[in-house]
């Protein structure tokens, strides 16, 4: 059996939306082009990010709308052979450009930290007795 509110649909959309922002990790998060999972291990420490992108080409198939659809995941990289700390892994399809360019624009404002400099590791070993 239903109820009735007297909030408007404009607001309960606007204080979900606040709602969803305060989730401290929330699972995912999806609008009409993006699709963003999240997965924790047992910790709460984050072990993989997956994106899908589907954007309408504004085209027409006889099936309907075309959709651009590709994705990616990353992962904390294992192994410590390079400063890098992530993998990001598309599979065989020809999408590196894409995958690049939308990270740049996620990550616009974020400053990388790198897993180690070998300034830094030269200098630990100075240090060290």
């Amino acid at each position: 059996m239903p109820i009735r509110s007297e909030y408007t649909i404009e607001q309960f959309e606007k204080a979900f939306q606040d709602f969803a922002h305060k989730i401290p990790k929330f699972r995912k998060a999806s609008n009409d082009d993006v699709t963003l999972s999240f997965y924790y291990d047992e910790k709460g420490k984050p072990r993989k990010i997956t994106v899908q992108v589907h954007k309408k080409t504004g085209k027409q198939t006889e099936w309907g709308p075309e959709v651009d659809w590709w994705g990616f995941t990353i992962e904390k990289k294992l192994y410590c052979e390079t400063p890098h700390s992530t993998k990001i892994d598309f599979g065989p399809y020809p999408i590196e450009e894409k995958v690049k360019q939308f990270i740049e624009k996620v990550m616009d404002s974020v400053k990388p930290e790198p897993r180690f400099s070998l300034a830094n590791l030269l200098k630990s070993n100075r240090d060290s007795p």
